[in-house]
């Protein structure tokens, strides 16, 4: 149920949802925008109060100027002075109009800047903003007022004061989202390194089954605790797995073994034989011992279970003991053992096993009684070149043992028919 699902994920585009790399860097750079924005404006709107504030006062404290400077001229009536006293001033860029009047109302001296290019529509609607009405100051002698000062502020300088504001605020934003992106590209760095770390171990468990394999610390500290856990997990499912592994090896080991003498049994037997008597080289080279006990039933009968079961682990040893490592010794049942020779080319070969396995059973046999006890056996032989099949094979040293077993025991090589008891001699 659960690979069709992994399949099923590992078959989805990469290209259907973003990555998690890509999400953060679209989430962080709305954030910078919106941060940007908000702070760029309430930056301008503060700039340009604080600077219509400062226009305002310095046009008030301009006129405040002006006012005591042509006092004594508009006292004398010297409408010269008070001119090229307004032009002094008026030529530095601080107002654009100036005009002063005496007491009656009358226009003594007047200025006027420059013609100055004509404004764009932003540009006027600044100066209109920042320059609503003229800024008016009474000329006073003796407490007394003798004239007024009417100026109107000049909005060119306020523009290109508010150009470099602008030009300076943009700049600082742009460093500040700058450092912002680097500083959140590093975040983003060590938080995909650790989930990156996790996904690639997970990979790895899921298609090879690597539950060996660990993730390694995360500097963050929630990422850390989620790598801690995961590593426990996969701890937990390594000695699973190692618990498994062992159960399934001793079912294994047991489907396929005798539980007395602990030698395959005749499933295993078969299927080894099977699998060698495919292989066309090793089945000219192959020799099958089918081997009986001899009164196992009136000893089993006389001395009881315990005392046949003796007998079977001890003919076990001692056939185990008598043939190469490459050769398989095999229970079959009851008192039936099987032995399966390789690399035999002749049949002095098969006589040289099958005596000495009948020598290493003439030592008698110890019950647990402490009782010794002499059991003989019959065996029958065949050779893999002679049969057809592995159950063809199995069948004449079968066959075999049943035929030198009515001849009163001994051994007998299939197919030939000479009926020695003892052995069969070439």
């Amino acid at each position: 149920m659960i690979k069709p699902c992994l399949r099923l994920s590992d078959n989805m585009k990469t290209g259907s949802r973003p990555t998690l790399r890509k999400s953060l860097q679209r989430i962080h750079l709305m954030i910078i925008i919106i941060s940007m924005m908000i702070s760029g404006i309430s930056l301008s709107t503060l700039s340009l109060i604080a600077l219509r504030n400062y226009a305002e006062n310095n046009l008030q404290l301009l006129a405040s100027t002006l006012s005591y400077t042509v006092q004594s001229a508009v006292v004398k009536g010297e409408g010269q002075v008070v001119q090229e006293a307004l032009a002094e001033i008026g030529r530095r860029g601080c107002f654009a109009y100036g005009r002063v009047y005496d007491d009656h109302g009358q226009l003594l001296a007047g200025w006027q800047a420059s013609p100055r290019p004509q404004q764009n529509r932003l540009e006027k609607l600044i100066a209109q903003w920042f320059f609503p009405q003229p800024v008016t100051m009474p000329i006073l002698h003796h407490h007394n007022k003798i004239g007024q000062i009417w100026l109107v502020g000049n909005a060119s300088q306020v523009i290109q004061y508010i150009y470099q504001i602008l030009a300076w605020l943009m700049a600082s934003l742009l460093l500040t989202a700058t450092l912002a992106s680097l500083l959140s590209r590093r975040m983003h760095a060590g938080i995909l390194e650790a989930l990156q770390s996790i996904t690639s171990v997970t990979r790895e468990v899921r298609q090879r089954r690597a539950f060996a394999r660990r993730v390694p610390a995360a500097d963050i500290a929630e990422l850390h605790a989620l790598s801690h856990d995961f590593n426990t997990l996969l701890a937990e499912l390594d000695e699973w797995q190692s618990h498994m592994k062992q159960e399934n090896d001793h079912l294994a080991h047991q489907a396929s073994h005798d539980s007395l003498t602990g030698l395959p049994n005749r499933i295993a037997f078969e299927q080894t034989l099977a699998q060698a008597f495919a292989d066309g080289a090793q089945r000219q080279q192959l020799a099958l011992l089918f081997i009986d006990g001899d009164r196992f039933k009136q000893i089993n009968d006389t001395w009881g279970h315990a005392a046949g079961d003796a007998i079977i682990t001890a003919t076990a040893e001692r056939l185990r003991a008598q043939v190469r490592k490459t050769d398989m010794v095999a229970r079959l049942g009851g008192d039936e053992f099987a032995i399966l020779l390789r690399d035999i080319t002749h049949p002095d070969q098969i006589t040289r096993v099958v005596q000495h396995l009948m020598s290493a059973m003439e030592k008698p046999l110890i019950l647990p009684d402490g009782q010794p006890i002499v059991w003989s056996l019959s065996i029958g032989a065949a050779m893999g070149k002679n049969a057809r099949s592995a159950e063809g094979l199995l069948a004449q040293a079968d066959a075999a043992m049943y035929h030198i077993k009515a001849l009163g025991g001994g051994w007998y090589l299939s197919p030939l028919r000479q009926s020695q008891p003892q052995m069969e001699i070439f």
